[in-house]
């Protein structure tokens, strides 16, 4: 029977699940959950799906002219008998929720813009105020230095404080972003009442998760390496170090996680979860990886392209984020990201330098968005196709997985 109804999705909901059995009830409830959060129009949500499973489906080339019909008449027929005969594929018209985004407690008594401005408001003033807290206690944190190098090496005098505290600055910078971490922890703890696990803090599986994490980046970062050699666009030489500056990049390793983790906390594992659970995916992946790209804008270099390649990057990591249900992937991979960047590489890390390194960097002649510049590896269109290469494998592993379990 051939159904026509308003383009919105609200007048639909006893239509759509009137054709669904009692055995199905459990599916029939998160189906509708779901739908009622997707404030968009039935033409567009059949656009979002005709884009992402289409192609892949063989159940929909088998219904395709019912599907066009639809897209342009606005009759429902297809959603009417996919409804009926495949809830598991409809329930992913709009992505899969994970159990992270599904179990946050969120106010529901303000609109969705509005508290989605909320949202980037707040994310906005953590990261401002701790990266200000952070400069305010250089101060303090000097003379804390010069006690402790005064104590153990009397008669070192001003200098010597001063050059061991510049020394060890980056360590100082990387370790001042738990300034930025902290404000999110009490806020999900003791304003929104949600557990740590609301921002991806599972137990499951966390130890192969940053594995993979770390895996992934050196897989990533080592072919860009070796697209710049290959190419001439940049060399690579093995710096003669000895035991003391061996010992001061592989002690960075654990803070490049800490900031790493801190940008992905507040930009995945907060902001992404918080829009996700009053809207829908793909407009949480926009806005938070939109809002990741602009916190690098006022860096030093910054391009057009470095912005898009930081903004590709959180679409990576919100994809990784969302598949795994977990944190502690893009952790791993945000830090190791920087890390072999600059500590490994001799890249400049968004624009700033990372001190000590193993290989020394040596750019070739080319533009900007060849070389990178003075934004480092990642305002280069090397980056960005791999990237792009990534994000498409993610996501279709990704998708495979949504399959399996169904």
């Amino acid at each position: 029977m051939l159904v026509i109804f308003s383009s919105f999705l609200s007048p639909l909901n006893s239509f759509l699940f009137g054709y669904l059995t009692h055995e199905h009830f459990d599916q029939r409830m998160a189906l509708k959950k779901q739908i009622i959060h997707t404030k968009t129009s039935m033409n567009g949500l059949m656009f979002f799906y005709k884009s992402y499973y289409i192609r892949n489906e063989s159940f929909l080339q088998e219904n395709l002219v019912l599907m066009l019909g639809f897209l342009t008449s606005n009759n429902v027929a297809a959603l009417d008998f996919l409804c009926y005969n495949e809830p598991n594929k409809l329930r992913r018209l709009v992505m899969e929720k994970g159990k992270i985004i599904q179990g946050i407690k969120t106010n529901t008594s303000v609109s969705v813009f509005v508290s989605t401005l909320f949202y980037i408001f707040l994310a906005s003033f953590f990261i401002e105020g701790g990266l200000w807290i952070g400069s305010e206690l250089v101060g303090p944190f000097s003379q804390v230095i010069g006690f402790l190098v005064e104590f153990f090496s009397p008669g070192s005098g001003t200098a010597g404080v001063l050059e061991f505290f510049y020394h060890y600055l980056l360590y100082y910078e990387l370790l001042c972003f738990v300034f930025i971490l902290l404000p999110f922890l009490f806020w999900v703890k003791v304003i929104e009442k949600n557990p740590l696990s609301s921002l991806g803090f599972v137990k499951r599986n966390w130890l192969k998760y940053l594995a993979w994490g770390i895996m992934i980046s050196l897989l990533q970062m080592g072919v860009i390496a070796l697209v710049y050699q290959g190419s001439g666009i940049g060399s690579f030489e093995l710096n003669e170090l000895s035991l003391e500056p061996l010992l001061f990049i592989l002690g960075l390793f654990p803070f490049w996680l800490l900031q790493g983790g801190t940008e992905e906390v507040a930009t995945r594992g907060w902001l992404l979860t918080r829009i996700a659970a009053r809207t829908n995916l793909p407009l949480a992946i926009a806005i938070s990886s939109s809002f990741f790209g602009i916190l690098h804008m006022g860096n030093s270099g910054v391009t057009f392209l470095s912005v898009l390649n930081i903004i590709l990057d959180g679409v990576l990591a919100a994809l990784l984020f969302i598949y795994t249900d977990s944190i502690w992937l893009v952790v791993a991979q945000h830090g190791t990201w920087n890390y072999v960047q600059g500590n490994l590489l001799g890249f400049q890390v968004s624009g700033t330098g990372a001190d000590a390194s193993i290989f020394r960097f040596t750019m070739g002649s080319g533009p900007d968005w060849l070389t990178g510049g003075a934004f480092g590896a990642e305002g280069s269109i090397i980056t960005t196709l791999v990237l792009l290469l990534s994000i498409v494998i993610v996501y279709r592993l990704g998708e495979r997985k949504v399959k399996f379990d169904d």
